[in-house]
């Protein structure tokens, strides 16, 4: 229905292609040092040069290529699904599939975000805010064996739960260099990931993870990318938007409260 690039983090260029392009960039200044035999200092300033601006060249045109990409993924998933969030405000005939269409995809998309291969869940937190379960997951989470439910009594578990209440969640770019890595939870063979809080105001809802196998494939600037937290906000929108009535009146969170509830909306 919807589609995505599927390609952040495929088409940044490798370690070995930075290597080779620095390799070349030394090798052209090498080829008139050897006919002139001159290698002095001059020669080999240019080769650090060269190899320099190579690196700095490729690294950039990497980086920039995988900024290009979020941003159509963000794009290519908002369209279709804005267009979604405004047929199930008013036609409870197709809310309950829709609804749920809406969300996996959010979460499917806040995945797509981080990289190609990554692994990402939605956990709602319970009504006493003493347990996660998980709703909503993206492929690569159900192969990984994303865990059903975590509940405060234990390490991992007490850790999630503290995560879904925090301000502002948590990165791991590599589980083996954290400090907390005993009471993280890690899905199959993961190494990195991010932990964010759904939230609706300032009312905790739940918690998105995302886990990818390798390190720094999630790296601890991307909790803050902007996409990544537009999408995180759209989960907890629209995890608050109710079944319309027959009458295909909208109906959603504070829309009949009294006036006696809210003063500043009482006649004057």
């Amino acid at each position: 229905m919807f589609t995505v690039s599927g390609l952040i983090g495929r088409r940044k260029i490798k370690p070995w292609g930075v290597a080779v392009l620095s390799a070349i960039s030394v090798g052209l200044p090498t080829i008139p040092a050897f006919a002139e035999k001159t290698f002095g200092p001059y020669y080999i300033a240019t080769c650090v040069f060269c190899a320099f601006a190579a690196s700095f060249f490729t690294l950039h045109t990497s980086q920039t290529k995988v900024e290009a990409e979020r941003s159509e993924v963000l794009e290519a998933a908002l369209e279709p699904l804005s267009s979604l969030m405004g047929k199930i405000l008013v036609d409870p005939e197709i809310y309950d599939e829709k609804h749920s269409t809406i969300l996996k995809k959010l979460v499917e998309t806040a995945g797509e975000l981080a990289h190609a291969d990554v692994a990402s869940g939605l956990y709602w937190l319970s009504p006493d805010n003493s347990e996660l379960q998980l709703s909503f997951t993206n492929e690569k989470a159900t192969q990984r064996h994303f865990e059903e439910k975590f509940s405060r009594g234990g390490e991992k578990g007490s850790f999630l739960v503290e995560m879904a209440l925090s301000s502002s969640g948590r990165s791991v770019p590599d589980i083996r260099k954290d400090p907390d890595r005993d009471r993280i939870y890690m899905a199959d063979d993961c190494r990195s990931a991010v932990f964010i809080p759904v939230k609706v105001g300032t009312t905790q809802r739940g918690l998105l993870v995302v886990q990818a196998k390798k390190p720094k494939y999630i790296p601890g600037s991307f909790r803050d990318d902007k996409r990544f937290k537009t999408v995180v906000h759209l989960i907890g929108v629209v995890s608050e938007i109710r079944k319309p009535s027959t009458d295909g009146r909208p109906v959603v969170p504070g829309q009949n409260k009294s006036s006696v509830d809210d003063p500043e909306g009482a006649p004057s």
